[in-house]
């Protein structure tokens, strides 16, 4: 057996797309846009280049950051998707589902443009009713996040929301978090 082959097989298996974890601070300060909202729907489409991509449809429900009174939806592309028989999929992008309300960090777009998600899927943060109170997940699926340490080494990282959070906590926390950004600029 040749090195090359033996490294393989020592080698533990990614989670997916392999990234950088953004903390909470970091996909704040990367995002134009936060909005919490609720998935209308989703539609894929075939690119020139033969890659297929999916645009989700979000109406806006409340806005963390960025504020345009006169969209009440916004488009959020993602790569991968299904068009008939044939699929596209992208380990780690972000991902919705029809209905499910979402906290979402994007940037780009704009009137007549898409806007993406920062950090792939770690811009996606679904809600849930658990118990009586609204709770908060960050979407990892696909991914494996990773940060430097002191030596340089990479490690792998929890991302911005290791555990579940109550959305109102969260939200508070980005109000914060936001305020202070527009504060420094």
């Amino acid at each position: 057996m040749g090195p090359i082959v033996a490294a393989f097989l020592f080698t533990a298996p990614a989670d997916g797309s392999v990234v950088q974890g953004l903390e909470l601070e970091e996909l704040a300060a990367e995002a134009d846009r936060i909005i919490l909202g609720r998935v209308l729907f989703s539609e894929s489409f075939l690119r020139r280049d033969g890659q297929i991509w999916t645009w989700h449809r979000i109406e806006v429900e409340r806005e963390i950051r960025g504020h345009d009174p006169d969209q009440r939806e916004l488009i959020v592309e993602t790569m991968g998707g299904q068009i008939g028989e044939i699929g596209m999929r992208v380990e780690g992008e972000a991902s919705f589902q029809l209905g499910e309300r979402v906290l979402v960090f994007v940037h780009g777009g704009g009137p007549y443009t898409a806007f993406r998600t920062v950090g792939m899927g770690q811009g996606v943060m679904r809600v849930r009713r658990e118990k009586g109170v609204d709770t908060v997940r960050q979407s990892r699926e696909g991914l494996m996040l990773v940060r430097r340490n002191a030596e340089g080494r990479l490690k792998r990282d929890s991302g911005a929301l290791p555990e579940p959070e109550r959305l109102d906590a969260l939200l508070s926390k980005l109000r914060e978090i936001t305020a202070q950004k527009g504060a420094r600029r």
